[in-house]
């Protein structure tokens, strides 16, 4: 199957009628204020099916294009009758849910942006992630480092511990007794520079 983005107008195109996923419009807006839309929604032309024009991955993209006052939104098209596209939406909700998140990696990510509005996650998110992902992970190969944006922005953000090697690194002041502890264990130990 090859597939063809599209520019539809958002007048001609309808939500899926028994959608059992319950998004949040509002968030979605908000990304796809701050950064467009990156990936398109999927339509059903229904040649088959009881209903044409019907969004089976999307919806609520749709709908908060919708909010934000669009006249257009991207699209990839399917041609399919009501049963497959019954199962088009369920497997686009469903293998979603089963995926989860390795929380050090979560955590490495959310701290390398520049801004986390439009993201979903919040600031508190983001502590609550880096309080639950633990120590991150020992980095013995120097391929294992995050890539660093060579922007000239700062990689690092206060609170951030790395280990590499034997070595901790803790981005911070060394009068911070909570960042000291968490660095080292309540040990002593370590060489602060300011």
């Amino acid at each position: 199957m090859n597939l063809e983005v599209r520019e539809f107008p958002i007048s001609e195109l309808h939500t899926y009628r028994r959608n059992p996923r319950r998004g949040d419009v509002d968030a979605i807006a908000s990304s796809l204020r701050k950064r467009g839309q990156y990936r398109p929604i999927v339509v059903n032309i229904g040649t088959n099916a009881s209903k044409r024009m019907e969004i089976l991955a999307g919806n609520h993209t749709y709908l908060a294009a919708k909010q934000l006052g669009w006249k257009t939104i991207q699209a990839t098209t399917v041609d399919v009758d009501d049963d497959q596209a019954a199962q088009i939406v369920l497997a686009d909700n469903r293998l979603a849910d089963l995926g989860g998140y390795d929380e050090a990696d979560l955590a490495v990510v959310l701290q390398s942006v520049s801004d986390l509005e439009g993201t979903g996650y919040s600031e508190d998110d983001l502590k609550t992630i880096l309080a639950s992902a633990g120590k991150p992970s020992i980095l013995n190969d120097p391929d294992d480092a995050p890539d660093v944006p060579d922007d000239g922005k700062t990689f690092t953000k206060e609170g951030q511990i790395w280990e590499l090697g034997d070595s901790v690194l803790a981005v911070g002041s060394c009068t911070d007794d909570a960042l000291v502890d968490k660095a080292f264990g309540g040990g002593a130990g370590g060489l602060c520079l300011d």
